[in-house]
């Protein structure tokens, strides 16, 4: 059992009264019909959630806006996953730290999207590992909040960037540079996280075996160089 959620479109027109979901075990397709839904509620108000008994989160799901009338759909959105307990719990951290300007666009979608690339930068920085959310190693959350926090700005950056603007007028003049502040403040977090991440990772390198674990014979040790620096004196000394 999953449950999936979708964002509505901005302007759909009222002929559209049902939603078709649609599922995938591949991200390409090809999708098949799991349910019809209607796009509002009894008292009007838009339905944008599914739970799909035979789901779970290694599916893809899709939707698309019907209108009976018409019997005409929509281009389809790609619907996604809640957020985890664990996601949840990890927004609180990320909401405190991050500005003001930002919070208030803050969506689930957004948000899980923000963990997933942090989770992916983490594991593609040598040596390569292989967690996901639910595996993540608790100690070593942090990467996920400044990882999270980085791509959340970056994400913004622009939307918020091109909106700023500079004004004078009869000596008085405004300056509104948002966008600056944010790419500053998403590189500054970005260090942060790149400087101790890679110390982070040197405790997840596979141990080496050392010498002293190969076992020798005790009348090896007579025949042995005092300045034995290279494994192949043993091999020579044993292969005679």
């Amino acid at each position: 059992m999953i449950e999936v959620r979708w964002n509505l479109p901005a302007t759909l027109d009222t002929a559209y009264t049902k939603t078709r979901i649609e599922k995938a075990s591949n991200e390409q397709g090809p999708y098949h019909h799991v349910a019809e839904i209607d796009l509002f509620d009894s008292v009007g108000l838009p339905i944008n959630q599914f739970v799909d008994p035979n789901g779970n989160q290694s599916s893809w799901y899709i939707v698309r806006f019907f209108a009976p009338s018409t019997n005409r759909s929509t281009e389809f959105v790609v619907a996604y996953f809640p957020l985890t307990p664990r996601e949840r719990r990890l927004v609180n951290y990320i909401e405190q730290w991050l500005p003001e300007i930002i919070i208030p666009d803050l969506t689930d979608d957004a948000l899980s999207l923000a963990f997933r690339f942090a989770i992916n930068s983490f594991n593609v920085h040598p040596p390569e590992t292989t967690f996901n959310i639910n595996n993540f190693p608790r100690n070593y959350e942090q990467f996920l909040v400044f990882g999270a926090q980085v791509n959340l700005a970056m994400l913004k950056y622009l939307r918020i960037g091109i909106r700023d603007f500079s004004y004078s007028d009869m000596g008085f003049s405004l300056n509104l540079d948002r966008g600056s502040k944010i790419a500053k403040a998403a590189e500054d977090i970005g260090k942060l996280w790149e400087g101790s991440i890679s110390l982070a990772k040197w405790n997840f390198i596979p141990q080496g075996i050392g010498l002293g674990s190969m076992p020798l014979p005790v009348s090896v040790g007579a025949s042995l160089n005092r300045g034995l620096l290279n494994v192949l004196d043993i091999m020579n000394q044993l292969s005679r």
